[in-house]
């Protein structure tokens, strides 16, 4: 797969107001917003080069946003399928968890 850049990392948070003021202040990161539900990500820094923060989980890693083409997209879950691998598709996002349970998703930007 022609995986073109990691396009976001996910955090899990137990305080996401104070962790956006973290990532804001040490490293002055711009939010993209502020209002998201817990199960939807406050994102941080810019396009292609983002933290999102979700506040609906016990804290840690939530998953790795790998960025492709479609056609890689469609290559990859051909490959999922092929091999039996649980997996869901939300609007242009794949998700899977590799054998340790980190989630992947790979999209299509």
């Amino acid at each position: 797969m022609n995986v073109m850049r990691i396009d976001h990392v996910s955090l899990n948070t137990t305080d996401r107001p104070r962790t956006v003021a973290f990532y804001e202040e040490l490293l002055g990161l711009d939010v993209a917003r502020r209002d998201a539900s817990a199960d939807s990500p406050v994102f941080l820094g810019p396009a292609g080069a983002r933290l999102g923060l979700f506040g609906d989980r016990a804290p840690g890693l939530r998953h790795v946003a790998l960025a492709t083409t479609e056609d890689e997209q469609e290559a990859l879950v051909a490959r999922l399928a092929g091999l039996g691998v649980a997996h869901r598709r939300e609007r242009r996002s794949v998700y899977f968890p590799d054998p340790d349970g980190a989630w992947i998703e790979v999209l299509v930007p």
